[in-house]
């Protein structure tokens, strides 16, 4: 009998194809739980290797053993003639059969249902059983209409605590202020059923709050209050709102914990400040003078240092430099810590803002332990994706922006966190399709921007300028930019013409974030070289903590220009930056691999 007829008649030729159909369907069902608890890479990939470490291992054991009425037996041991092989293959083939049954339908399922291609984002935002959206609150005061926002974002909060209550998130709801539109339209853009929205007049310390609870099926009110009352029963006021929501939705709220503040006044200021979080600009300086206002006036207001700490995060080497910005934001971190262990993010900011203990590996400990605490929390989400896409897992950040587009699907984060991990992993035309996510949400200058982006860095720089439009980019008006590009895209004397302008420019900057912009362009039109030398230079000997460089590095892997990561810089850089001690620990990134023991990126 030849070898081939003996491994057909024991059955190793079967056992080999259904061990690695049924493995192949155990992966596609592993991938797609991982995708919905936003697993690590690296857990699917043991999964992995541990299938393919049993292959050779089933294949030993169909050749050696034989199952018998009496159990698996050597198959030397076997009288031939009492052999039940032939029946054995004739369950493997019906095994076989039924496995390749349940992976068609599987492949139906992820094909209609479960793709993370572009073409299925509009799915992601269903609408719940019990969802609702708060709605910023109309101010009907003489004074700035902070206090109104701040409020309704505290209830949006307090809500968020709920179980089993779909909340939207405050950037996807704010962007109906002062918009008088229909309910029904609000539930489709939102993908909530319900609608919280009101009126705050504050004079003085009296205090007027109007609110009402809207069913947007049919536009009818289900419930109604309003209340009148002093400044200091701000708190039983969103208590009481809290409270009718949750009854009326037949649903649990959380006994209220302690007060953040037992002054009015501070709280104010705190409110003022919260509603403004999300738009700093230059003017951050005033936003701390208002939280430091607050502090004074109750020096244990915990949650006053930990919004102190997240405006100071928010201006990190954007309008403040890095390495001061990380200084100030442990400072106040962990003074909300001392004040109050039970909050989250100033437990996450404490210890990845340490200067005397950061590293990336900390990094992703503190912000991985903030999520399991508060895992539908969109700004702690839109840090993690952010740290996920600097480190080179592409594909988690996929999954993390999928999570901040379900609940904040008129936010800009979750589409360009989408955009940014397509184009790193070269899927060019669906990053395209992102850009059309973020014009049909409103954010047509962000989209042109990185449309023009990504033709300047494929050479196409024509198609670069009119994406641009009409929209400024690094201050610069089409003509201006149009003889720029002309000028340093000159394969003779583009390189000297951006060397002189960027000093110029850089001479010229008010702020951090100008000398960026100028550096930048090297990077557009592929000086890689010039722009490596650039963060060189803004990056110190010792890289324990932020640097200024952190922020040019994020252009060059978001925007992957060609040979980025394969620039001989980007590895000794990756290792003097702790990077490749967060590879060894947590698995390699999307784009790069271990090779005998050295780190290799595409």
């Amino acid at each position: 009998m030849s070898f081939f007829a003996e491994l057909k008649r024991r059955n190793v030729v079967r056992v080999g194809l259904a061990y690695v159909v049924i493995g192949w369907l155990l992966a596609q069902i592993a991938e797609l739980a991982f995708d919905v608890i936003s697993a690590p890479d690296w857990v699917l990939k043991s999964i992995l290797v541990v299938l393919l470490l049993g292959l050779p291992l089933a294949l030993f054991f169909a050749w050696a053993f034989e199952i018998t009425p009496e159990g698996l037996v050597l198959e030397k041991h076997v009288d031939r003639s009492q052999s039940i092989t032939t029946h054995t293959g004739r369950k493997l083939d019906f095994i076989i059969i039924g496995v390749l049954v349940g992976a068609v339908g599987l492949l139906l399922v992820d094909k209609l249902y479960l793709s993370e291609s572009s073409a299925d984002f509009d799915e992601i935002v269903a609408t719940g059983s019990q969802s609702i959206a708060v709605l910023p609150f109309v101010n009907i005061s003489d004074d700035k209409d902070h206090f109104a926002d701040g409020l309704s974002e505290e209830l949006l909060n307090l809500l968020a605590k709920i179980p089993n209550l779909k909340v939207a998130a405050r950037t996807s709801s704010f962007a109906f202020k002062g918009r008088n539109e229909d309910m029904r339209a609000v539930g489709d853009a939102l993908g909530v059923n319900t609608v919280l929205e009101g009126s705050v007049r504050r004079s003085g310390e009296r205090l007027r709050v109007t609110a009402q609870l809207i069913n947007v099926d049919d536009g009818f009110h289900i419930w109604s209050e309003t209340y009148d009352r002093q400044m200091a029963d701000i708190f039983d006021i969103q208590d009481e709102v809290a409270n009718a929501i949750t009854d009326a939705l037949k649903l649990h709220l959380a006994p209220a914990s302690d007060r953040p503040t037992n002054n009015s006044e501070a709280y104010a200021l705190y409110l003022e400040v919260l509603a403004q979080l999300d738009f700093i600009d230059e003017d951050y300086p005033d936003l701390i003078d208002l939280l430091d206002r607050a502090i004074r006036l109750d020096p244990q207001f915990a949650r006053a240092y930990e919004l102190k700490a997240s405006v100071y995060w928010t201006t990190a080497s954007v309008f403040l430099d890095s390495s001061r910005a990380q200084e100030l934001i442990y400072e106040a971190a962990a003074r909300a810590f001392e004040l109050d262990p039970s909050l989250v993010l100033a437990r996450s900011l404490t210890k990845s803002a340490n200067p005397q203990t950061w590293s990336w590996i900390n990094e992703f400990r503190a912000i991985e332990e903030a999520m399991r605490a508060d895992p539908n929390n969109v700004r702690i989400l839109d840090v993690w994706s952010y740290d996920l896409t600097m480190a080179g897992y592409f594909s988690e950040a996929l999954r993390t922006a999928k999570r901040m587009i379900e609940l904040d699907p008129l936010s800009p984060s979750g589409y360009t966190t989408t955009r940014d991990a397509y184009a790193a992993l070269g899927r060019r035309e669906d990053a395209q399709a992102m850009l059309a996510r973020l014009r049909d949400v409103g954010f047509e200058e962000l989209a042109a921007t990185r449309q023009a982006f990504d033709h300047f860095m494929a050479g196409e720089f024509d198609e670069g300028i009119t994406a641009l439009g009409d929209w400024s980019m690094f201050g610069q008006n089409g003509q201006a930019l149009e003889e720029l590009i002309g000028n340093a895209s000159d394969p003779e004397s583009g390189l000297e013409f951006l060397r002189s302008w960027v000093e110029e420019t850089e001479s010229e900057a008010d702020s951090y974030l100008e000398k960026t912009s100028a550096k930048f362009w090297y990077l557009i039109l592929g000086y890689l070289d010039d722009y490596w030398r650039e963060i060189e230079e803004v990056a110190p000997e010792s890289t324990s903590s932020w640097t200024n460089a952190e922020v040019l590095e994020f252009n060059g892997v978001v925007f992957h220009a060609s040979g980025f990561r394969r620039h001989p810089s980007y590895i000794p850089y990756a290792k003097k930056y702790g990077m490749l001690d967060l590879w060894d620990t947590r698995g390699a990134p999307d784009t790069c691999s271990k090779t005998n023991g050295r780190w290799i990126c595409e």
